[in-house]
């Protein structure tokens, strides 16, 4: 029997992970284009100084729009003056201007796409005053991400543009002051063909036939919102709709969709239940997801949530936790909006939090720690890679406003405040935040002075470090010394990505008896190497630093108790496999794997020429270990590839040229030399193809790490490698060919085909110069595997790619 703690039984030999994400993207530019995007919405910004919208009143006609795709439209804009001004500036974009009404009377208006220029007639600072405009044309998608959207019967808008700046993307269906902070109630009016349904913010208020054919659905939202938030989606919908806690509740999809919307949607009441009780109260009428053929993501819209028709496709709750994100939105980002796009992450990393929170509701606690330790996993390995470097959650720039720091590192750094608080006063802190913002603009500053109200932990250090600065805290247990039942317990900060010296944080310290008893204690980390002093009522026989994962530093980590022979469980967190034999009848053991995502330390001594990993090292310790012979199988990998499914990322500053010369280190504490560990065996797969495993025979407590056998590498030396052909491979998945296709045309390579142990499972010699090779699989089962191209006997980077 296994008793599990965030661990995976594994029966086959691959597994492949996929994660329904909402919007997400990664986005690129140069320093340049982003000084001069970040100035142009400076400039757009101050606008707030001059006006407030009040309202907005949006009369909007959708005819025959799966052939014209277009619209023509007249928006009232209810404004106050703050400031002296003769002419206001609104934002439209790509559309025509007919005519522009002030109070009723037409008024001198110039359009420089994206501006309407309006002159204004004699209004006072103060006065209330309206703006129609009356315009038409086919309103635009963005360049990377978001828009509006005419597909096949469906005509919907996404409300933010990752390529456009600022961000927010209200002004491709209607002209309004276009930022994250300006809120306004909307009234809107949609007209459509007879048999087609248009929903948008709000409550609809009455539908009118107007006896030509068409129908205009009335919507009104009496909550503010930015005008990114503001929606429309027409379709031939039909709606499941209920009543959960008093909150109205709107599903729509085509009729032949709703069976599977509904199976999908079952954990919905959970979720709503779980935000109201840590969250608070729902702030708006009414909670609306409409299904749309998206096939990127949804978006938050209030009240009106545009959900990609994938996620709902098989009727499985595979992709549950996207809906999860989404309604979490409606407290963090709609109810509480981030005031600029650099804070970002008030909106997306809570409400990708949030999808853990779901899980734990409907799943229990352990599914809430595999979740985020997976997330952590992912944001370790790749966040630096996807965005280009490591970055800050606060303060991020323009192209990676929603990247992976944002969501994922996001999610992180809220469990981990969640951790530094603890459960009590950081959702009574969620609440009170809630409440003191609602219908605002917030920053990374309010939520600090509102949440140190709740804790006596002094919070400034976790917002300055881990927030607000690139790069990750990651501590060890450096030594323990015990003298008449009194334990110095060591802790040594080596971060990742940075220089810091994390401050004020709360570490709970645990030792374990020989019975596997377990005794904690907080302490408070302030210096790079601390000394604690800690009394346990046993004999302890293991320490262990934050055994229960609250706070995300540069480790993750797998718990397990084993209780019988035989078999093997890959610990996902670990990067380890395990496997054990020998161990009494009876007897059990509590094997935990630390990977520590940091350089191994040398300092203590290195075997002569050999260069220790910068990248990564494990821990291994537990309670009964000498009981039983463990056996362990570690993957290595130089490859660079972001695959979830794959070891990229792992050992790519270490394995530059040839695996060869990879070494497996040892040593038994954090204060001993590394020597070469005497008993494994390197698994004997491809040689060029920088991955491979290593199997550990009688593995012991202690630390383990890669080594490699080069002196330029041991001597900080400079190491050119030859670049190789440019390639991609399609189709992925495949079943029986994939195509290898060049950048130019190429000849002077085998094609390896590797599994996901480094085994070779087939070559192909590509005849004459092509541009593309196609190579049959149909003899490779399912599973994982990787292509190279061997060139002049060089080691080569792989992509992989699944057999179906």
């Amino acid at each position: 029997m296994y008793k599990l703690f965030r661990v995976k039984y594994v029966l086959l030999a691959f597994l492949i992970l996929a994660k329904a994400t909402s919007i997400h993207a990664q986005k690129f530019c140069s320093h340049m284009q982003i000084a001069e995007q970040t100035a142009a919405q400076n400039t757009i910004d101050l606008r707030a100084d001059t006006f407030d919208v009040l309202q907005y009143i949006i009369n909007a006609a959708f005819l025959d729009y799966q052939k014209n795709k277009a619209i023509d439209a007249n928006c009232e804009i209810q404004v106050v003056l703050k400031k002296s001004a003769t002419s206001i500036n609104l934002d439209l974009l790509g559309l025509n201007v007919s005519q522009v009404l002030v109070n009723g009377q037409p008024q001198t208006f110039s359009y420089t796409d994206p501006h309407i220029h309006i002159k204004l007639p004699s209004v006072s600072i103060g006065d209330t005053f309206t703006v129609r405009v009356f315009y038409n044309g086919n309103p635009k998608k963005d360049a990377q991400w978001g828009g509006f959207y005419f597909t096949g019967e469906y005509a919907f808008n996404m409300g933010v543009g990752f390529a456009s700046d600022p961000h927010n993307f209200g002004r491709v269906w209607f002209p309004c002051f276009d930022n994250f902070t300006d809120r306004a109630m909307y009234q809107t009016n949609i007209t459509v063909d007879t048999g087609y349904r248009a929903y948008a913010n709000g409550l609809l208020e009455q539908v009118i036939n107007n006896g030509d054919g068409t129908q205009t659905f009335y919507w009104w939202l009496d909550e503010t919102i930015p005008t990114y938030l503001a929606s429309v989606a027409i379709a031939k919908y039909e709606a499941l709709s209920d009543t959960i806690r008093d909150i109205p509740i709107t599903l729509t999809a085509l009729a032949k969709d709703t069976a599977n919307l509904r199976s999908s949607f079952v954990h919905l009441p959970n979720c709503i239940d779980q935000y109201l009780d840590k969250y608070g109260p729902h702030t708006f009428d009414r909670i609306g997801f409409n299904v749309v053929p998206f096939n990127a993501g949804a978006m938050e819209h209030a009240t009106n949530i545009a959900y990609p028709y994938y996620a709902i496709a098989d009727g499985s709750t595979d992709r549950e936790t996207l809906f999860a994100h989404e309604l979490a939105h409606h407290w963090w980002g709609n109810t509480i909006t981030a005031r600029t796009q650099e804070d970002m992450w008030l909106n997306e990393g809570w409400a990708s939090f949030s999808e853990s929170l779901f899980l734990e509701a409907v799943y229990g606690k352990n599914r809430y720690d595999y979740s985020v330790e997976a997330n952590h996993r992912d944001v370790l390995q790749f966040a630096h890679i996807r965005d280009g470097e490591s970055l800050p959650v606060s303060g991020i720039g323009w192209a990676n406003t929603y990247g992976s720091h944002v969501y994922n590192k996001g999610a992180d750094m809220v469990h981990t405040l969640r951790g530094f608080m603890g459960d009590v006063a950081f959702f009574a802190a969620c609440k009170s935040f809630q409440v003191k913002y609602k219908l605002k603009d917030v920053s990374t500053d309010d939520l600090e002075a509102e949440f140190q109200k709740f804790t006596n932990v002094d919070l400034s250090g976790f917002f300055e470090q881990w927030i607000k600065t690139a790069g990750f805290a990651h501590f060890d247990i450096h030594w323990i010394i015990e003298k008449n039942g009194i334990y110095s317990i060591n802790l040594k900060q080596t971060p990742r990505f940075n220089e810091e010296v994390y401050k004020n944080v709360p570490i709970t310290i645990s030792a374990f008896s020989e019975k596997m008893e377990r005794y904690d204690e907080v302490v408070i980390l302030n210096e790079k190497e601390q000394t604690f002093e800690i009394a346990p009522p046993f004999e302890a026989v293991y320490w262990a630093y934050d055994f229960e994962d609250k706070i995300s530093d540069a480790t993750t980590t797998a718990t397990i108790i084993l209780d019988k022979n035989g078999g093997f469980v890959l610990l996902d967190d670990g990067l380890i496999e395990l496997t054990m034999k020998d161990l009494p009848e009876g007897d059990s053991v509590l094997v935990r794997v630390e990977h520590h995502w940091a350089g191994a330390d040398g300092t203590y001594g290195v075997p002569a020429g050999v260069a220790i990993s910068p990248q990564r090292y494990w821990n291994i310790d537990g309670v009964g270990l000498d009981k039983a012979n463990f056996g362990a199988v570690l993957n290595y990998s130089g490859i660079k590839t972001t695959s979830s499914a794959t070891f990229g990322y792992l050992d790519d500053q270490l394995i530059r040229i040839t695996e060869d010369s990879l070494v497996l280190l040892y040593r038994p504490n954090g204060n001993s030399a590394w020597s070469i560990w005497s008993d494994y065996d390197k698994g004997s797969g491809s040689p060029l193809d920088k991955r491979g495993i290593i199997q550990v025979n009688n593995l012991q407590k202690g630390q383990y790490a890669f080594g490699m056998y080069d002196s330029k590498l041991a001597n900080n030396e400079e190491i050119v490698i030859e670049e190789e052909p440019v390639f991609k491979i399609y189709p992925n998945p495949a079943q029986r060919e994939i195509h290898v296709e060049f950048a130019e045309k190429h000849d002077c390579c085998m094609v390896e085909i590797t599994n996901q142990y480094g085994l070779i499972a087939k070559t192909h010699k590509i005849k004459g110069k092509t541009l593309e090779e196609v190579i049959d699989i149909s003899d490779l089962a399912q599973g994982m595997y990787f292509v190279g191209l061997i060139t002049e006997g060089r080691a080569y980077n792989a992509i992989p790619f699944v057999v179906r």
